[in-house]
Order: C-alpha cells, then sequence, then structure tokens
C-alpha cells in the first residue's frame, strides 16, 4: 500500500480542481480517494474533475478549510485537499445515498451496501468503513450501517461542515451530491490499520442526570432547567444567553460527556456539545442523549485541544503490527475545536510535521465525529478527534 497527498490553495474551483486532481490523473491507478473542500468551492466543477480522473472517491466540505501535512507542506487551511490510496492487492468502494429521499436508517443501509458491491465483496465484512454524513442524523444512519455489517466492523469519519454553520455543507460522490448526501467508503486493505478514537478533556466532579431529554434536546438535568443548571455549574458561561441564544462558541471548553467503560475498567468519554439555549429553557446539542442518562461536565484547553493530535496519531501507531510500518494518515478534527484553538492550530500543524516526519497527515474538520472506543462499538460524538494509520 502507498499513501500520497495532493492540495491547492487556488481561490477559484477550477484551478484548484485542476492543481489537486490533475496530479491525480497523472498517477497510476488509484485505488480509493478521499478529498475535503473548503464550502466556497463549487461542487459541481469538483465532481465533474474527480469523475474525469475514473478512481472511486468522496468528498465532503470542511470547516475553513482542511489540513494537510507532509515532508513539504503543514497546511492548516488548505482550500482543498486529496488523500489517495493506491493498493493493488485491496479492494475499495464507495457507496451514497440522498437522506431527503428516504430516511436516515434506510439511506445509510442503501449506502453501505452499494458501497459492498463496489468493492466486489457484497458477503464479507470490511476492515473499515470510512463515512462523511450530513449533520442531524448520524446516529440514525450510523445503525442503518450496523443493520448491514453488524457492530463489531469499526465506523470512522466526519460529519460535513461549511464555515458559518448556515448549512452550506456538502457531501459528493459519482452518484449523489448535497448537503443531505451521504458517502461511505468499505476498505479491505492488504495491510493492517491502526485506529484511534479519542477526547482532548478531562471530567470534572460535576455529574448530571438528563432528567427529561428527547433525541438532541436536553430539557432538564437534575430537574432544573438543562441551562440554568449547566450555567451554574460553569460559573455563569452562558449567563447572557440564558433567555435563548447560540452557545456554540462558549461551550467548546466546557462539553458534556458520556461515560463509556471499557473492559479494563477505564473510563472513555463521548462528547455531546451544546450549541443553543431554546425558549423552553433547554439546551439543544449536536448528539442524542437519552432520558436519565448521565452527563459528565468535561473541561478542556487550547493547550489540550492542539496536544491532542499528536497523541491520538500516536495511539494509532501503537495499535499497529510490530513489523508494520505507517505510511499515511486520515485525521479528524472537531470543528468546535478548530474555532475553538484559532491561530494555534498552526503550530499544531509544525508541530506534526516534525513529529511525523515524511507521513502524509489529510484530515478535516467537521460538525460531529464518529469513531470507535476500544469496547469495540462505533458511536457518534462532537468535539472529538480520530486517527486512521495506513500501514505497509
Amino acid at each position: 500500500m502507498r499513501i500520497k497527498t495532493y492540495s491547492s490553495d487556488e481561490k477559484d474551483t477550477l484551478a484548484a480542481a485542476k492543481e489537486a486532481f490533475g496530479a491525480l490523473q497523472n498517477d497510476e491507478p488509484t485505488s480509493l480517494v478521499i478529498a475535503f473542500t473548503n464550502a466556497e468551492h463549487d461542487a459541481s466543477t469538483l465532481v465533474a474533475s474527480l469523475n474525469e480522473s475514473g478512481a472511486p472517491y468522496l468528498l465532503a466540505t470542511s470547516c475553513l478549510g482542511s489540513l494537510l501535512c507532509d515532508e513539504s507542506r503543514a497546511q492548516a487551511d488548505a482550500g482543498l485537499s486529496v488523500l489517495s490510496i493506491f493498493d493493488e492487492a485491496g479492494a475499495f468502494g464507495v457507496g451514497s445515498a440522498d437522506c431527503s429521499e428516504t430516511d436516515a436508517f434506510s439511506a445509510g443501509a442503501s449506502a453501505l451496501e452499494n458501497a459492498l458491491m463496489s468493492a466486489g465483496r457484497p458477503f464479507e465484512s470490511p476492515s473499515l468503513i470510512w463515512c462523511a454524513l450530513p449533520p442531524g442524523e448520524e446516529e440514525a444512519i450510523l445503525n442503518g450501517f450496523t443493520s448491514v455489517v453488524g457492530e463489531q466492523v469499526p465506523i470512522f469519519g466526519g460529519s460535513a461542515a461549511d464555515n458559518t454553520v448556515e448549512g452550506n455543507w456538502y457531501i459528493s460522490t459519482s452518484s449523489h451530491s448535497g448537503a443531505n448526501c451521504l458517502a461511505v467508503a468499505v476498505m479491505y486493505p492488504s495491510s493492517p490499520l491502526g485506529l484511534s478514537y479519542s477526547s482532548g478533556y478531562k471530567p470534572t466532579e460535576t455529574v448530571f442526570k438528563a432528567s427529561s431529554a428527547q433525541n438532541r434536546h436536553i430539557l432538564e438535568l437534575d430537574g432544573v432547567s438543562a441551562a440554568k443548571a449547566y450555567n451554574k455549574a460553569t460559573n455563569g458561561l452562558i449567563a447572557k444567553e440564558l433567555a435563548g441564544g447560540q452557545i456554540l462558541g462558549l461551550t467548546s471548553t466546557a462539553p458534556l460527556g458520556k461515560p463509556v467503560q471499557l473492559e479494563n475498567g477505564a473510563l472513555n468519554y463521548l462528547l455531546c456539545h451544546p450549541d443553543e439555549v431554546c425558549s423552553d429553557g433547554g439546551l439543544n446539542v449536536f448528539s442524542e442523549v437519552i432520558e436519565g442518562e448521565e452527563l459528565v461536565l468535561m473541561e478542556g484547553s487550547i493547550a489540550s485541544l492542539t496536544a491532542r493530535a499528536e497523541r491520538v496519531i500516536n495511539n494509532a501507531i501503537m495499535l499497529l503490527p510490530d513489523d508494520s510500518k505507517p505510511v499515511g494518515v486520515l485525521l479528524v478534527y472537531c470543528a468546535g475545536c478548530r474555532l475553538t484553538v484559532g491561530d494555534e492550530i498552526h503550530p499544531m500543524l509544525t508541530s506534526l510535521q516534525e513529529k511525523f516526519e515524511s507521513l502524509p497527515i489529510c484530515g478535516t474538520y467537521t460538525f460531529g465525529e464518529q469513531g470507535r472506543f476500544l469496547d469495540g462499538k462505533s458511536r457518534h460524538g462532537n468535539l472529538m478527534i480520530s486517527a486512521v494509520v495506513f500501514s505497509q
């Protein structure tokens, strides 16, 4: 297996497509292309260029550009970035569906079935499912995936993002394109993968019970208005928004965490990001909360959020067999964290370049993250980071 990366910072979409995808067309036949783009680029132009390449691909928008790091580049805001997989001995397939044409569960199942057929292995579980999902019903889509292959196949990826949280994101394959499109790639690589999914936050001693909740709306915490309970626990973090309003930027360093106990007794935390105070005093969040569920107030800092990219990549590399050499990384980094760390994202990329010299890293800033903890179950979370490390 070999991994190559390409990028373009051209503002004109056609020029960017020619630069990034032109290099791709001039290379040897590609097994799979995964591309990330700033939402300001025109989808139809990018799709036309990708279709000319003839390679199976999925394309998704990323908040404020994407990240690309290799021996010659350390870009935190690339306008267009591409990771290309070359693996003649492996098998790869892409499937997609439009969630506006059916329910999210059925769309997920249909897209995955198409990807398995595309790979030529419809009755064999893949080593990895990689996905790009529209924000909103990720849990239902994941359930659609597991209805086809069961719960043991790792599912990694992220939810498409735009630059302003206005719904200008899009996802594209050769079959579908748009804000409601979901895309999924199945991978049967000829060499092992290293996988890691984590948060960069620490639990506090504050533990809530979601005493009234439905889907992604928490009405009450411990029997009190969710917004008031959260505001009190965070020492007035959202005091000015208690009557209603967006709180996405305010809550990025103080999300809620769902404890996940591993077999060794350790706890991981699946993060849940509050983004709005509603007129009823409740909190809207970016992932589903079950009534009665325990939620732990978490804490993070810019330093912890910039340090965790290296840690998660290291964790994924450590999970490779001893005789495997890492040759490329797909990184998913939450857009909320990206916006919180601001310009500190640039030294983070420089540090990755120094730490992982000559290792191509291609990544996206997402409005939701999918990955698998060490308990074996894949989940949708917020403010998370994941790494898929390819090897030879």
